[in-house]
């Protein structure tokens, strides 16, 4: 009997793995990202409306092909961490659309615009409350306590706009504010962050109020609507207790849970690290944060990475962003590590402790550098993507249309080739410090490293034959592109004898040679063409001597060089069958030697000797005898 009891007995349902839904930060991010830094409801709405959509599809949770069939989402139905995004972004959608039409009203009070308000911050609530449900069956504890602060400071502000219950309200933003209180003392520090930001500000949700971004003006002017109805404000303590929120033990007990939690994390996570198969030990606090960050960086990093290969614009922007921050995580990591060497603590114990820091300073610039070769690479994967697609629409002559999607920024292989010296400086500094490590593990990194180096520069060749192939140098392409397809078969060896074996460099290894075996081709066609121009031209050259002078070069000359001014004893027509072909004279006219006046310059004027005119002059009277007296006078006495 109780075989056949055993036997009938259905097996047991298999247990559903527990999610983790950072509520806060998600709202945080999509408000500061998506129009409320400018207070842009309507923006906002808009990308709640279209991110609701993807994440449907996605999810494959689609409400009929034709007319509209309302799914309800089961905690069941609840696989992946997106189906629980659905009724927080429909909160978020109902709620954006209640504040714009607040700030509609704020110009011009209409009642009906009042009442679609009341109505949109109603379905925001239930969505929150829906989401409470489906977090409390399915996520851990600090999700549960997040959307349950978030439901909380939802139903407050629909009450608080329906201005009926002002005890209720107050109760729920009091219960509110005490779990941002208690949420924003665990976890991570970008969890404490979020929830100092939700405790600090909350949207305006008080009519006819200035500027209410702050929790606690909040609950002071519900304390002050509830007192004007008479007699002094209810405790706080009786309030909690009239929604269920009064008892503090299962609270507690969610914290001290989320804070073993998150230390548990930590100090697993950073406790040691891992890299090229070796482990190394973090004893210092100030080393332990940055490292902490990194790795969390970098596993947001790798999910980003997983979604989908072909990024768009602001995706890859995002992803350098992820990239550059990592890196900079570790960069810090070893700044820690160089004070603390600085420092040097003095002991037996000093010279082990100053060992264990430089090789755990190796190992996060191995990390560092490892990481930097990513990034370079994916930058040069996308270049490169983006000039192939470059040269197919300049070989299919098509312009790149808007209809056809946002028009890319095109890529030259310039670009390509200094993304690819890059990342061979970058192999040499890492195979550097694997001479550094040394070992097994040393001669394994020195191994990838040439591997990588011999792929980098095969893929360097490549590119650079293209800016050849490109500047009108088809000979020095051509065997650019062969040696490059040489190359790329040394580094594909190379890469087999690894220990372990990069299948997706030797597939992009495989694509390169093929198309540099390809673009030979094309470069050797090129050249074959050029010459054949060359000597079309020469020919052309030789053809057109003659031996007739002057007369039978102007008899030859070309229409589009000859005007009437210049050939009046031509018996041709000068003015063409369209416009602007008519060749009557030439504009600017062509310049001409003018002759100018002759400049005499009289040098020989001291060589010319006058001729003897002393004939011609009259005799002078030979002087009569003079005596003593006359002399002595000067004359007196003369005649």
């Amino acid at each position: 009997m109780e075989a056949e009891q055993t036997s009938t007995s259905q097996p047991a349902a298999p247990e559903l793995p527990t999610l983790t839904l950072d509520v806060l930060q998600i709202v945080k991010d999509a408000q500061s990202l998506h129009g409320l830094k400018h207070s842009d409801y309507q923006r906002y709405r808009q990308y709640c409306s279209r991110r609701l959509r993807r994440i449907y599809k996605a999810v494959r949770f689609l409400h009929g092909r034709g007319r509209y069939q309302k799914k309800k989402l089961e905690p069941e139905a609840v696989k992946d961490v997106r189906h629980l995004h659905i009724p927080l972004v429909q909160a978020e959608r109902a709620w954006a659309y209640a504040m714009d039409l607040k700030s509609q009203l704020e110009e011009q009070m209409q009642a009906q615009k009042r009442q679609h308000l009341i109505r949109r911050l109603a379905k925001a609530a239930r969505h929150a409350v829906e989401l409470v449900q489906l977090t409390a069956a399915r996520c851990d504890a600090r999700s549960q306590l997040e959307a349950e602060a978030y439901s909380l400071w939802m139903a407050g502000s629909l009450l608080l706009e329906k201005e009926s219950d002002w005890e209720g309200a107050l109760a729920r933003f009091l219960r509110a504010r005490k779990l941002f209180e208690e949420l924003s003392k665990v976890g991570s520090f970008e969890q404490q962050a979020v929830c100092k930001h939700f405790l600090d500000q909350v949207e305006p949700t008080i009519r006819g109020a200035a500027a209410m971004d702050q929790v606690e003006p909040t609950i002071r002017y519900c304390q002050y609507q509830t007192s004007r109805k008479g007699g002094a404000a209810p405790e706080a303590a009786a309030l909690l207790e009239s929604i269920g929120g009064g008892g503090s033990d299962q609270l507690q007990s969610k914290l001290a849970s989320i804070a073993a939690q998150a230390k548990a994390a930590q100090a697993a996570a950073t406790s040691s690290l891992s890299w090229n198969g070796e482990s190394y030990e973090v004893r210092d606090d100030k080393i332990r944060v940055p490292l902490h960050t990194a790795q969390e960086l970098q596993g947001e990093l790798d999910s980003a990475m997983d979604v989908d290969a072909s990024a768009a614009g602001g995706e890859l922007d995002a992803r350098v962003s992820l990239f550059d921050r990592c890196i900079n995580a570790y960069g810090e990591a070893r700044a820690a590590i160089k004070s603390a060497l600085q420092l040097g603590a003095s002991g037996a114990d000093s010279e082990q402790q100053r060992a264990e820091l430089l090789s755990l300073d190796r190992a996060v610039q191995g990390l560092a550098l490892e990481l930097t070769i990513r990034r370079n690479l994916f930058l040069a994967s996308d270049a490169e993507a983006r000039f192939g697609r470059t040269q197919r629409r300049l070989l299919s002559g098509s312009k790149g249309s808007s209809k056809d999607g946002p028009r890319e920024r095109p890529a030259k292989a310039e670009d390509v080739v200094r993304l690819y010296d890059t990342l061979i400086a970058n192999v040499l500094e890492l195979n550097e410090l694997a001479g550094h490590v040394g070992g097994a593990a040393g001669e394994m990194l020195m191994d990838d490293c040439a591997a990588k180096q011999a792929h980098y520069q095969a893929a360097r060749c490549v590119f650079v034959a293209h800016s050849l192939l490109a500047g009108g140098k088809p000979r020095d392409a051509a065997a650019l592109f062969s040696r490059a397809a040489d190359r790329c078969k040394h580094a594909a060896s190379q890469y087999e004898g690894c220990a372990k074996p990069d299948v997706a460099a030797g597939e992009h290894l495989a694509a390169l040679q093929a198309g540099a075996k390809s673009w030979a081709t094309v470069a050797a066609a090129e050249l074959r063409a050029g010459e054949l121009r060359d000597k079309a031209a020469a020919q052309a050259g030789m053809e057109g001597m003659s031996l007739e002078g002057e007369a039978g070069k102007k008899r030859e000359r070309e229409e589009a060089d000859a005007f009437l001014p210049e050939d009046l004893d031509a018996w041709e027509a000068f003015v063409g069958a369209g416009k602007g072909q008519a060749r009557l004279c030439r504009i600017p006219p062509a310049p001409h030697a003018v002759p100018v006046r002759p400049i005499f310059l009289d040098t020989a004027l001291n060589y010319i000797q006058p001729p003897d005119l002393s004939h011609r002059l009259p005799k002078k009277q030979a002087a009569e005898a003079q005596g003593t007296f006359s002399r002595l006078f000067g004359g007196w006495g003369a005649r």
